[in-house]
C-alpha cells in the first residue's frame, strides 16, 4: 500500500469495477473517468457500473464527451497523477492523454496478448472454444493493444463459465497483477517486459447483433460456446413460430442420429434440439415479453410449442 501514488482510473462496465476496488485499497484514486450515461428506448437513464461504484465510494468521477479534450488533459496534470489505469474503458486515448501522467497509461486487458486485441477478447475466446483465458497488464501506446506487456496470467475456462463469470474472474486476476507492476515502476525497480510477437496477433471484433442468432446447422459445441460467450449481453436466440427465444444456458448432448438440424428430439424433462453435429440441451430460456425460466418450468404446459419432431428453422 502506498497512498502517495495518485491514480486516474478509466473504465466503464463491471470488469473495471473489480480493478478500481483494488486500486482504492492500495493507492489514492484522485480521478475516475467513465463513459457518459445512456438512455433506454423508454427514456430511463443507465449509469455505468464504474460510475455507480464511484458515487457509492465518494470518488471524483467525470464523464467527458471527449476523453481526449484539452480540459481532461489539463485536469489530469493539475491532479499530479502518477498513473492512468484503464480497464474496459472503450475509448481510444490520444497522445496528449498518454503523456498527461508521470508514468503513462497501464491497461488491464482481458486476453493473453497478442491474442485477441480489440473490443471483445473474453467473448471471442469463449466463442472460439479456448480452453484457457487470460489477462495482460500492458503499456498503452497509440496503436490499439500493441504496447509491451508487464505481466500476464491465464486460468482455465470451466464448462459452467460464461462471459459474466469470466469477466469477474479475469478482472480480479488483473487487479491483483497490476499492483506489483505499479509498485515496481513507481520505485524504479527492474521489471521484465514482454514484447508482443506481431506474427501471433489476432483481433476480437465487436459483437454485431446479427451474430446472436442461433443456427442449428452448426455443431452443438459451437452453439454452446456462442450461448455462453454472449451471456449476459447481447444473448443468443432462435426464432420459432415468429417468437424470439433467448437462451442463457445449455449443454452438449452426444448424438449420432441423422435427424435434420433443428429437430426437437426431447421435450419431457429437457428441451433437446438436434444440431449439425450432436444435440443441444437447453437449460435456461426466455420467450419474448416473458420472464426468464429454467427449462422444466418453461416446458410445463408448453410442450405443444416444441412438439417432438417439430423443426426450428
Amino acid at each position: 500500500m502506498n497512498k502517495n501514488i495518485k491514480i486516474c482510473f478509466m473504465g466503464t462496465p463491471h470488469f473495471g469495477v473489480n480493478v478500481l476496488k483494488r486500486l482504492i485499497e492500495e493507492y489514492t484514486v484522485s480521478l475516475v473517468v467513465t463513459k457518459r450515461d445512456t438512455l433506454t428506448k423508454k427514456g430511463k437513464v443507465i449509469e455505468s457500473d464504474v460510475k455507480v461504484f464511484s458515487k457509492d465510494n465518494n470518488l471524483y468521477c467525470i464523464q467527458p464527451e471527449n476523453v481526449n479534450a484539452q480540459e481532461v488533459v489539463d485536469l489530469i496534470k493539475s491532479l499530479d497523477i502518477d498513473f492512468i489505469v484503464t480497464a474496459s474503458f472503450g475509448e481510444f486515448l490520444k497522445l496528449d492523454i498518454l503523456h498527461s501522467s508521470k508514468f503513462g497509461v497501464l491497461n488491464v486487458h482481458g486476453s493473453m496478448l497478442p491474442k485477441y486485441r480489440g473490443a471483445a477478447p473474453i467473448q471471442r475466446a469463449i466463442e472460439y472454444g479456448d480452453e484457457y483465458l487470460g489477462v495482460s497488464i500492458m503499456k498503452t501506446i497509440l496503436k490499439m493493444d500493441a504496447g509491451y506487456i508487464y505481466s500476464q496470467e491465464e486460468i482455465k475456462l470451466e464448462e459452467t463459465d460464461n462471459t459474466e463469470t469470466m469477466m469477474d474472474k479475469l478482472s480480479i486476476l488483473g487487479a491483483n497483477l497490476i499492483v506489483p507492476v505499479i509498485d515496481k515502476l513507481y520505485n524504479n525497480e527492474p521489471i521484465e517486459v514482454i514484447h508482443q510477437d506481431k506474427d501471433k496477433v489476432t483481433f476480437s471484433h465487436m459483437i454485431e447483433p446479427s451474430e446472436s442468432v442461433i443456427d442449428f446447422n452448426d455443431s452443438a459445441t459451437n452453439i454452446f460456446n456462442k450461448i455462453r460467450a454472449f451471456y449476459p449481453d447481447p444473448s443468443a436466440y432462435f426464432i420459432k413460430d415468429n417468437v424470439i427465444y433467448k437462451i442463457f444456458d445449455s449443454r452438449v448432448v452426444i448424438d449420432n442420429s441423422d435427424k435434420e438440424p433443428g429437430t426437437v428430439i426431447d421435450n419431457n424433462k429437457a428441451l433437446i434440439i438436434k444440431c449439425g453435429k450432436d444435440s443441444l440441451s437447453i437449460k435456461d430460456i426466455q420467450p419474448a415479453s416473458k420472464n426468464r425460466m429454467d427449462i422444466k418450468s418453461f416446458l410445463n404446459g408448453r410442450r405443444d410449442l416444441f412438439a417432438i419432431g417439430s423443426i426450428i428453422k
